[in-house]
């Protein structure tokens, strides 16, 4: 797989309002905690998949897109590994905000 120096700015923008509305509904539903977990794991693998093509040298020291990377391995080789709501929100922010930053099609 080629790695990607940037993304048009639509895709960047769709995903973001797809992830903020889907943390959004996560948020006021009433899920079991079953449910809720495995529901934030697979927003957090899906938010990696997204833009896991992306050219690591492009990527923050320390920065957001460092921590997604690290995170979604965890949750991949750890079936028990949780992911909190504020946490998910928070990442998904900087994400966006790294993507826009240094992927956003210029």
């Amino acid at each position: 797989m080629d790695e990607r120096k940037n993304y048009p700015q639509v895709y960047i923008d769709s995903a973001q309002d797809s992830f903020m509305l889907q943390l959004e509904q996560l948020e006021q539903a009433q899920l079991s905690p079953a449910i809720s977990k495995n529901a934030l794991r697979n927003l957090a693998l899906s938010l990696e998949l997204h833009f896991v093509d992306r050219l690591q040298v492009i990527e923050q020291d320390g920065g957001a897109l460092q921590d997604l990377r690290a995170v979604a391995a965890l949750l991949t080789h750890d079936a028990k590994a949780p992911v909190a709501l504020g946490y998910l929100k928070e990442l998904v922010d900087e994400v966006f905000l790294e993507l826009n930053k240094n992927f956003a099609q210029k």
